[in-house]
C-alpha cells in the first residue's frame, strides 16, 4: 500500500486550502454580486489567515482568475471521459454544451457577476475579461475541433470553421446567459439537448 508523504500530504492540504479559499471567494463574489469583496472577509469565510489568502494569490484580481479558471478546469474533466470514449461530434458537442450549463446550475450568480462585469470600468474588470478571454480561446478550439470532424463526417455543412465556430459559440453563450436569469430553468439534459439539435439544424448539411 502507498502511504503518503509527508511532503505530499503537505502539497494535498496546500491544495485544498486553495481550492477552499477560491470556492469561498467564488460564492462571496456571487452572492454580493460585486467584485469588491475584501481579503480579509474571503479568508475569515474560509477559516483560514489572511496571510495564508496571500501565500496563494498576490491580490484579487489573481483570486478572481482563478474563480473563474477552476470552472474551466472543471469543464474540461466533466468532457475528457466523453471526449476521449465518443468521437462522435454530435455527442461530444451535446455534452460540452451540457457541461457548460451545469457550471452556469452550480454558479448562477458568480456567472451573472462575470457576464455584468466584463468590459466595463468597474473593480476587477479587467481580470476577470483577460481570464475569460483565454477561457473562450480553449473553448473555441474544442468547438472549432469538432466542427471540422462533423464536415469530415457528413453531419455539418461545409463552410469556413472559423465562421461555424463564432455561430455555435455565440449559441451556446446564449443558452447559458438565459440559463442563468431562469429561476426555474429545465432540466439540463432537455437545455443542452435542445441547443444541440438547434445548432444542428442551422448549420448541418
Amino acid at each position: 500500500m502507498t502511504r503518503n508523504t509527508p511532503d505530499s500530504l503537505k502539497e494535498v492540504i496546500r491544495d485544498f486550502r486553495r481550492d477552499q479559499v477560491v470556492d469561498v471567494a467564488r460564492r462571496l463574489f456571487g452572492d454580493r454580486g460585486s467584485t469588491d469583496v475584501s481579503m480579509d472577509e474571503i479568508a475569515a469565510e474560509a477559516g483560514v489567515a489572511r496571510s495564508t489568502v496571500y501565500v496563494y494569490f498576490a491580490n484579487r484580481d489573481e483570486l478572481l482568475r482563478a474563480c473563474l479558471s477552476g470552472l474551466h478546469t472543471q469543464l474540461l474533466e466533466a468532457i475528457a471521459e466523453t471526449w476521449e470514449r465518443d468521437a462522435d461530434p454530435a455527442h461530444r458537442l451535446e455534452r460540452l454544451i451540457g457541461e457548460m450549463l451545469a457550471i452556469v446550475d452550480d454558479n448562477p450568480a458568480f456567472f451573472r457577476l462575470a457576464l455584468v462585469t466584463q468590459g466595463t470600468v468597474s473593480q476587477g474588470a479587467e481580470a476577470v475579461g483577460a481570464e475569460l478571454a483565454l477561457i473562450a480561446l480553449d473553448i473555441a478550439r474544442l468547438i472549432r475541433d469538432l466542427f471540422v470532424q462533423g464536415v469530415a463526417d457528413g453531419l455539418f455543412a461545409g463552410r469556413d470553421p472559423d465562421r461555424a465556430t463564432s455561430l455555435i459559440g455565440q449559441q451556446v453563450y446564449g443558452a447559458m446567459s438565459i440559463r442563468a436569469a431562469e429561476p426555474l430553468p429545465e432540466s439540463r439534459t432537455a437545455a443542452a439537448a435542445e441547443t444541440c439539435a438547434f445548432i444542428l439544424r442551422g448549420l448541418g448539411t
